[in-house]
């Protein structure tokens, strides 16, 4: 039987216009032992495809009436196995690797790049954007990248410096968060069991959500903007967003030296020029701190060792909740 007539035979199925020879039929083909396949593919990978198969299986099904309502009743999930079984097969049978170079290697959806070396191991993607692969750590993408699509799979850690194309987003998933940019440079880390994982920004904004299986249910996502970062649980599903442990100047270093000289400064003014630089907002909670006058000069310092700082030059501290610092204290 042809591959074109075996799916004129599933659709008839479907439609309850098969013989019971030809039920018999399907059912023995269903339990041959040569339509037991196995399939290596990563978890989400088949998901997502499995979700494919599920569609093409909804779009053949149709209402029903009468006696016609009770055999697409009971067919129905025999018919799904079979399509599925038959998409499977049909997606091994023809998929065909390109050849690849280097330190890549043949996976069975596309082009996987494994860094086992001691260093970190730079990867240049088909559009030019640039990956810093940490050791022990994977990429993988599918043949058919920059086409249509820029979406790439991550285990481990790496670093990302996209190259913008606004009518291609870049998409990284690492396990089940998505990182959704247009052009940017960020890092993604997960821990060893795939459980934890952490994105931070360095330039650019990024989208940042868990993958949801049903397409009604609300997605769980922030936006990230530079400095930022997320602590993502696989176990809990929570998405925590926060500062990076050391924030970078957003300006040139010429400007930040000039920017972090005060004399008598308003404590308000320079949180203000601090926010220029980091791009982190400072909340004062106390109005009566605003107009307490700072002197120092901040060069050569961490974000956080600056404001400690400032804090103690007015009897203050700073406390981190989220993006957000607040500044505490009595005023001066």
């Amino acid at each position: 039987m042809s591959q074109d007539e075996f799916n004129q035979l599933l659709k008839r199925y479907l439609e309850g216009k098969t013989t019971e020879q030809e039920d018999q039929l399907l059912s023995e083909w269903y339990n041959s032992p040569a339509n037991q396949v196995e399939v290596d593919l990563p978890n989400n990978q088949k998901n997502d495809i499995e979700k494919r198969m599920w569609r093409s299986i909804r779009q053949q099904i149709r209402p029903a009436v009468g006696t016609r309502l009770v055999r697409l009743a009971w067919i129905s999930g025999i018919a799904a196995c079979l399509v599925l079984g038959s998409l499977w097969m049909y997606t091994l049978s023809t998929y065909q690797p390109e050849p690849v170079i280097a330190t890549t290697q043949k996976v069975q959806t596309g082009i996987e790049v494994k860094n086992t070396q001691q260093s970190e191991q730079e990867v240049v993607l088909p559009d030019g954007s640039v990956v810093v692969l940490s050791q022990n750590s994977s990429l993988m993408y599918d043949k058919s990248f920059n086409q249509a699509r820029r979406e790439v799979y991550l285990r481990g850690e790496a670093f990302f410096n996209v190259k913008r194309d606004v009518t291609k987003p870049f998409v990284v998933h690492a396990g089940d968060l998505v990182t959704e940019v247009l052009g940017t440079s960020f890092r993604i880390r997960q821990n060893e069991e795939g459980k934890k994982t952490e994105v931070s920004v360095r330039s650019g904004k990024v989208s940042v959500y868990a993958r949801e299986d049903n397409p009604l249910r609300e997605r769980n996502g922030v936006i990230l903007t530079q400095n930022q970062r997320v602590l993502y649980d696989a176990v809990t599903r929570n998405i925590v967003p926060t500062l990076v442990e050391d924030p970078l100047p957003k300006v040139p270093v010429e400007q930040v030296r000039a920017a972090l000289v005060f004399q008598e400064v308003p404590l308000e003014e320079v949180l203000s020029q601090l926010t220029q630089l980091y791009g982190i907002e400072f909340v004062i909670s106390n109005p009566k701190a605003k107009a307490c006058h700072i002197t120092a000069d901040l060069n050569g310092l961490s974000l956080f060792t600056q404001l400690e700082l400032v804090c103690k030059s007015i009897d203050a501290t700073y406390e981190k909740r989220g993006t957000v610092v607040f500044i505490n204290g009595d005023g001066c």
